[in-house]
């Protein structure tokens, strides 16, 4: 099995489960986080919430959780 850098819990209901079965599930699996999981599609999700402005520019958002913490008085607000 592929060691992936993800904690993902599979509950399985076959009683019948090869080991090729669930290196299958979890390369799937794997392939559909590592497609949202992009710089670009969490810009697109988030924007980065200040007290005077409102961005969704990418370059702003990702310099933002690219730090330890964010500054005062600023939030990225997930849109969905």
């Amino acid at each position: 099995m592929n060691d992936y850098s993800r904690d993902i819990i599979f509950l399985l209901k076959e009683e019948e489960c090869t080991p090729e079965y669930i290196d299958q599930e979890v390369q799937f699996v794997h392939k559909v986080v590592a497609y949202a999981d992009t710089d670009e599609n969490f810009c697109i999700a988030h924007e980065l919430v200040s007290r005077s402005y409102i961005t969704n520019k990418k370059r702003k958002i990702l310099r933002a959780i690219n730090r330890t913490h964010l500054k005062a008085f600023h939030f990225l607000i997930n849109k969905n």
